[in-house]
């Protein structure tokens, strides 16, 4: 049986609740979940690097010497890929997409995996009682503590509406809150901690238990 503990607003811990193994005990897929990773970062590249063309740079116009006679190869332009100072040949123009798709059911079995591997872990806590919650950073910072979670880097999920929630843990040092919307792979990895809302568990129970 998997189960967390809730804690309430003030860090203080109350009865363990089980979890649904369906989300919380499934099997962990690696292969899936660093897919998952990478989809997730490579969609957030953006294509800064560019270079400039042999028509970007500032060269003169005039042909270097006489086109016969010489014995030199034929050239006619400073700007020319092979000349130092000219334009770069086939270079990044900034315009590149880097974004990936990923199948909704791949995603959800990433998502899942990495809930599961955060409970095997015992790396999951549900706050109850939000709608009593401080807007005072010190008395969040109080309730981390209680929490032995301080030091720890923290994902805070919670559930559309609360704001309040969000505004009063997102001052804490190595605190990422999101909603259940936003929550993915990489940041359920990235983080050591999981700390749900009451309101934002019974969401994903929705979501991904049905």
């Amino acid at each position: 049986m998997i189960t967390a503990a809730t804690y309430d607003i003030k860090g203080q811990q109350g009865e363990k609740i089980k979890l649904p193994e369906k989300i919380f005990g499934a099997k962990v897929k690696p292969i899936v979940m660093a897919q998952a990773v990478r989809v997730y970062l490579s969609n957030q590249r953006k294509a800064l690097a560019k270079t400039k063309t042999r028509a970007d740079v500032a060269k003169t116009t005039a042909k270097m010497y006489r086109q016969k006679g010489t014995g030199r190869a034929r050239h006619g332009s400073y700007a020319a890929p092979i000349f130092v100072g000219g334009g770069v040949a086939h270079g990044p123009t900034g315009k590149q997409n880097y974004s990936l798709k990923m199948p909704a059911k791949m995603r959800q079995a990433a998502i899942i995996g990495a809930l599961s591997e955060k409970a095997a872990a015992g790396a999951i806590k549900v706050l109850a009682g939000t709608k009593k919650v401080t807007k005072k950073t010190k008395n969040i910072t109080e309730a981390v503590n209680k929490m032995q979670l301080q030091g720890e880097r923290i994902l805070m999920v919670t559930q559309k509406g609360q704001e309040e929630v969000k505004r009063a843990w997102r001052n804490i040092i190595k605190v990422t809150t999101i909603t259940t919307d936003e929550l993915n792979t990489y940041l359920i990895i990235a983080h050591k901690q999981l700390v749900i809302t009451s309101e934002a568990l019974e969401a994903l129970i929705k979501r991904y238990a049905a």
